[in-house]
Protein backbone atom coordinates (compact mmCIF):
# COMPACT_ATOMS: atom_id res chain seq x y z
CA UNK A 1 0.00 0.00 0.00
CA UNK A 2 1.19 3.54 -1.02
CA UNK A 3 1.27 6.44 1.78
CA UNK A 4 1.49 9.91 1.17
CA UNK A 5 1.61 13.27 2.65
CA UNK A 6 -0.54 16.09 0.71
CA UNK A 7 0.42 20.28 1.37
CA UNK A 8 -2.39 22.00 0.49
CA UNK A 9 -3.56 25.49 0.46
CA UNK A 10 -5.95 26.14 3.17
CA UNK A 11 -8.88 26.44 0.53
CA UNK A 12 -8.39 23.26 -1.03
CA UNK A 13 -8.11 21.57 2.00
CA UNK A 14 -11.30 22.86 3.30
CA UNK A 15 -12.94 22.18 -0.03
CA UNK A 16 -11.12 18.18 0.18
CA UNK A 17 -12.69 18.00 3.81
CA UNK A 18 -16.30 19.32 2.81
CA UNK A 19 -16.45 17.30 -0.47
CA UNK A 20 -15.77 14.05 1.60
CA UNK A 21 -18.04 14.94 4.44
CA UNK A 22 -20.84 15.96 1.45
CA UNK A 23 -20.06 11.89 -0.17
CA UNK A 24 -20.31 10.35 3.66
CA UNK A 25 -16.46 9.59 3.19
CA UNK A 26 -13.27 9.54 4.73
CA UNK A 27 -10.73 12.45 3.11
CA UNK A 28 -8.98 8.98 1.88
CA UNK A 29 -12.08 7.22 0.63
CA UNK A 30 -13.05 10.26 -1.32
CA UNK A 31 -9.17 10.53 -2.86
CA UNK A 32 -9.65 7.13 -3.80
CA UNK A 33 -13.11 7.00 -5.22
CA UNK A 34 -12.10 10.43 -6.72
CA UNK A 35 -8.44 8.52 -8.73
CA UNK A 36 -10.28 5.36 -9.55
CA UNK A 37 -12.92 7.73 -11.74
CA UNK A 38 -9.52 9.07 -13.12
CA UNK A 39 -8.49 5.75 -13.55
CA UNK A 40 -11.52 4.73 -15.89
CA UNK A 41 -11.77 7.60 -17.63
CA UNK A 42 -8.22 7.48 -18.68
CA UNK A 43 -8.73 3.63 -19.78
CA UNK A 44 -11.93 4.68 -21.31
CA UNK A 45 -9.21 7.58 -23.62
CA UNK A 46 -6.72 4.91 -23.94
CA UNK A 47 -9.50 2.41 -25.88
CA UNK A 48 -10.85 5.08 -27.81
CA UNK A 49 -7.60 6.04 -29.09
CA UNK A 50 -6.60 2.30 -29.94
CA UNK A 51 -10.07 2.32 -31.91
CA UNK A 52 -9.36 5.27 -33.84
CA UNK A 53 -5.62 4.04 -34.78
CA UNK A 54 -7.14 0.98 -36.03
CA UNK A 55 -9.93 2.56 -37.80
CA UNK A 56 -6.96 3.92 -39.61
CA UNK A 57 -5.02 0.87 -40.00
CA UNK A 58 -6.28 -0.69 -43.54
CA UNK A 59 -4.36 -3.46 -43.44
CA UNK A 60 -5.43 -4.49 -39.96
CA UNK A 61 -9.47 -3.70 -41.55
CA UNK A 62 -8.77 -6.48 -44.01
CA UNK A 63 -10.57 -9.58 -43.25
CA UNK A 64 -9.90 -10.67 -46.81
CA UNK A 65 -8.07 -13.58 -45.93
CA UNK A 66 -10.08 -15.53 -43.23
CA UNK A 67 -13.09 -15.40 -45.82
CA UNK A 68 -12.33 -18.79 -47.26
CA UNK A 69 -12.24 -20.79 -43.53
CA UNK A 70 -14.85 -19.27 -42.95
CA UNK A 71 -17.00 -20.68 -46.27
CA UNK A 72 -15.49 -24.19 -44.80
CA UNK A 73 -16.74 -23.90 -42.08
CA UNK A 74 -20.33 -22.75 -43.09
CA UNK A 75 -20.53 -25.74 -46.10
CA UNK A 76 -19.64 -28.46 -43.28
CA UNK A 77 -22.21 -30.97 -42.49
CA UNK A 78 -24.47 -29.96 -39.93
CA UNK A 79 -24.07 -31.70 -36.50
CA UNK A 80 -26.27 -32.45 -34.61
CA UNK A 81 -27.97 -30.51 -32.19
CA UNK A 82 -26.41 -30.24 -28.65
CA UNK A 83 -29.06 -31.04 -26.16
CA UNK A 84 -28.65 -31.09 -22.55
CA UNK A 85 -28.55 -33.52 -20.25
CA UNK A 86 -31.08 -33.69 -17.09
CA UNK A 87 -30.15 -33.72 -13.97
CA UNK A 88 -30.44 -36.59 -12.17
Amino acid sequence: MFSTTLRLDDDLAAFLHQAAEAHALSVNGWLTALLRREQATAARRRLAADWAAYGQDAEAQDVGYALAAQAEVAAEPRRRAYRARKAK
